[in-house]
């Protein structure tokens, strides 16, 4: 029983000073220069591609609005001193959503998300 205290004590420690290193991410991130350009009551659809690419997602609702949901997502992994990397149950996975609302083709309103799931390294 001691054993494993010392054990689970030592792993701890070495969890202490871990740090995330980003290891691939998917999807485009949004920079403030291209939420700069989208204008509220003015910009298009079209617009939209020009200034983002296409959207991670879309989803149109039963009133005509459409939802356009742009997904860039991004995974780190805990990293010890002397550079070993722990794959699996210590993970970070965070989220950014940008989300825009369009009615008539037109953006009505767009706002960020954030999702941060697992690792506490």
């Amino acid at each position: 029983m001691k054993r494993v205290l010392i054990c689970l004590f030592g792993l701890l420690l070495a969890l202490e000073g871990c740090y995330y290193t980003m290891r691939s991410t998917e999807g485009n991130k949004i920079s403030a220069a291209q939420v700069q350009e989208i204008k509220l009551g003015k910009t298009t659809g079209i617009d939209l591609l020009k200034i983002l690419g296409p959207p991670s997602q879309k989803k149109v609702k039963p009133d005509g609005t459409e939802v356009l949901r742009y997904i860039h997502t991004t995974w780190e992994n805990p990293t010890l001193p002397g550079g070993y990397v722990m794959y699996g149950l210590f993970d970070r996975e965070t989220e950014e959503i940008f989300e825009i609302i369009l009615k008539d083709h037109v953006v009505q309103s767009y706002h960020f998300l954030r999702q941060r799931k697992g690792g506490d390294g």
